[in-house]
Formats: C-alpha cells, sequence, structure tokens
C-alpha cells in the first residue's frame, strides 16, 4: 500500500472512533508505568471441539449448479481480527471487525461495542483495577463481562481474546439485524462455538464459554444468520455421523471425489448433520468446491434447519477459489486493514513499552497495512 492510502486509512480510522475516547485508554495505561506484581502462570482451557450430540439425518451429497440460483437475495458478510500487543506489564486485545454488504459497519465505529481488552501479565490490587476501570470510561474490558473476573496474569488469554471477539461480532450481527431486513448474514466462524471446555461443568472457564455461547445465539435468533467455518482438520462431528475415526475435511473430499469422480470444477453440498450442546442446537451442512486438483470444505451452520440447507446452496454459489464466500474474504481483508492501522496508532501513543513480542505484531501490522 502506498503511503497515501495508508495516510487516509489512519485518517478515515480516527474519523470513526472518539479521539477522547483514544486518550482515555492512553491515560488508564499511564498508570501501569512501573507497576509490578507476582507473576502467576495463565490457566490451560481445552477449546478443541468437544464430543456433543450428533444427530443424522438421511445423508445426501448433491451438486450444485453455481451459474444459477437467488440472484436477488442480498448477502453481507462480517469477519473479525484480534491482536495482542503485549507491553511490559499488560496485553491489549484489540480487536476489529467489518460487516459488508448493501450496507457497511465497522468496529470501532458501531455505538456500545466494547473492542478493547486489557489483561495484566501480574495479580494487580482492587484499588489499581478500579483505577484503572474509571479512566476508560466502560468501552474496553479489563474484567469479563460474563464472569466478572479480572483478566489477570492468571486469566487465560485465549479466553480474554474470545469474549472480546464475542463483543465486536454480536454486535456487527445486531447492527445486521437492524439493516438487514430479509438479507443473509454470512458469519465467519460458528454460529456458536462448541469447545470441550463447555463440557467440563468444575472448570471456571465452563461458565464463561456458556455465557458467550448464550450471547451469540440470543443475538442470531430471528436473523438469517449463517456461521462459515473454515477449518475442520479437528473437526469430526460428520465423521461420527458416518462412523468413521477420521476428521470432517478428510472424509468429505473423500467421499465428494467418489461420488463425483474427477471433474476438473464442481462444487457439493453434503449433509445435514445437528449437533447440539446443552440447550443449544445448529443444523450442519458442508461446502466442498474443486477447482483442478484441489477440494476445500466449509461447514455451514445455522440455528434453524431450512436456513442451513439455503445458506449452504448461498456459499456453493458465492464460494471464492479458496472455497471462503467472497463477503467474507472482503470483510476479512477490511477488518485486517483495519487492525493494523489501530495497532500502530496505539503502539506509537502508549507510554508503556513494547515487549519483543508486542514487537513483533506492530510488524505484523505493517505488513498487513503494505498488502
Amino acid at each position: 500500500m502506498k503511503p497515501l492510502t495508508v495516510g487516509l486509512v489512519f485518517l478515515f480510522l480516527i474519523c470513526l472512533f472518539s479521539v477522547e475516547d483514544l486518550f482515555r485508554f492512553v491515560e488508564a495505561l499511564g498508570f501501569l508505568v512501573g507497576s509490578v506484581g507476582d507473576f502467576v502462570a495463565s490457566d490451560f482451557v481445552d477449546l478443541g471441539e468437544g464430543g456433543f450430540e450428533v444427530e443424522c439425518g438421511e445423508v445426501e451429497a448433491r451438486l450444485v449448479d453455481v451459474g444459477s440460483g437467488p440472484s436477488s437475495v442480498q448477502v453481507f458478510g462480517l469477519d473479525s481480527q484480534s491482536s495482542i500487543v503485549r507491553f511490559e506489564t499488560v496485553d491489549v486485545y484489540v480487536t476489529t471487525g467489518a460487516l459488508v454488504g448493501p450496507a457497511t459497519s465497522l468496529v470501532p465505529g458501531v455505538p456500545g461495542v466494547k473492542w478493547l481488552g486489557l489483561r495484566f501479565r501480574f495479580k494487580p490490587s482492587d484499588e489499581l483495577v478500579g483505577k484503572v476501570e474509571e479512566a476508560i470510561g466502560g468501552f474496553a474490558l479489563v474484567r469479563s463481562g460474563v464472569t466478572g473476573r479480572v483478566f489477570d496474569g492468571s486469566y487465560n488469554e485465549e479466553a480474554v481474546r474470545d469474549e472480546v471477539r464475542t463483543e465486536v461480532e454480536v454486535g456487527l450481527v445486531r447492527r445486521f439485524g437492524e439493516l438487514g431486513g430479509d438479507s443473509v448474514l454470512l458469519l465467519d466462524g460458528p454460529v456458536f462455538p462448541t469447545p470441550k471446555v463447555l463440557t467440563m461443568g468444575g472448570n471456571p472457564y465452563s461458565e464463561l464459554y456458556w455465557g458467550l455461547v448464550r450471547l451469540r445465539v440470543e443475538a442470531s435468533r430471528g436473523l438469517r444468520v449463517v456461521g462459515v467455518v473454515k477449518r475442520l482438520g479437528q473437526s469430526t462431528y460428520y465423521a461420527r455421523c458416518r462412523g468413521f475415526s477420521v476428521d470432517d475435511d478428510s472424509l468429505i473430499k473423500n467421499e465428494v471425489s467418489r461420488q463425483f469422480g474427477n471433474k476438473p470444477a464442481y462444487t457439493a453440498v453434503v449433509g445435514p448433520v445437528k449437533i447440539t450442546a446443552g440447550d443449544y442446537g445448529k443444523y450442519c451442512w458442508y461446502v466442498a468446491s474443486r477447482l483442478g486438483r484441489e477440494v476445500n470444505v466449509v461447514r455451514v451452520e445455522a440455528l434453524d434447519e431450512d436456513l442451513a440447507e439455503y445458506g449452504a446452496e448461498v456459499v456453493a454459489r458465492l464460494a471464492g477459489s479458496g472455497g471462503v464466500p467472497i463477503p467474507i474474504g472482503i470483510a476479512d481483508r477490511v477488518s485486517r486493514r483495519l487492525n493494523g492501522s489501530v495497532v500502530k496508532l496505539l503502539a506509537s501513543l502508549s507510554p508503556l513499552r513494547l515487549t519483543y513480542e508486542g514487537l513483533e505484531e506492530i510488524g505484523r501490522s505493517l505488513r498487513e497495512l503494505g498488502e
């Protein structure tokens, strides 16, 4: 990206969110200059996909004519990008998001959405936590909005990232509800997650993740929200349906190749499968796109059975060369550029010194801006 374009990105970013809020956050970081505390190891949480109940209907596989279909439907794409900027006393989680389609909304930019998280790298005193929270003013997370626990050095890093990401994506789903009407929203990732920690009743993070599931379901209910899961190398839901001990990605590729042969290009949908986690259920189809020798597989999810099947057809017709729907690809590009801009701006204003890992994150952000 040319320097002028980078400058325009920064100008656009500054116009999106309050300069006052940014300075308040930087002021809060100032309270932490020279702060130290007892080091504590981060908790371990198993966030791999869990072994929840799977129901298989009359599983079918069929080709989709990608040249025809619902041309009149309006489709939005939603994606977020998360970075951890590590300073000497705290980790700052920056999550940006983009809702693109007939209308566009960005985070930062949607009022009331918390898109920053602050995790102390030690055990802070209640007084220090209170001072930081008061200075920030409520637009960033210093403690879990679900459990109320402070993000201290023992708090699992990925759990902080997942909570801030949920804040951003739920905020954009609600924004879609205001804009979308009868449109379809393609969300990068599951309509709600099913990590193994949900099954661990005595684990303190089980309550957190059930809370995140609830937030996502409540935001999506009544809307045409379709989740698109790209990484299936560790997923076994479809394989369990079929009675195989293999990952879903490999099994789907094998089945569509065997059924539809070695045509140079085709797109097929396979399903349905229902996954039930507690009181929540979601319906899934798989979309396999072949181009040349490469076959790309994604899982398409929705809370409603008919919407899941319809969403699979939409994803099949909008899949790019890598199998990812084009609206999600555009949202991914925008959210990455936005994230890089915020990270660069935050690092340049912060009174805290970056760690080596923090410097690496800045380098990654600059590369995002330069692409």
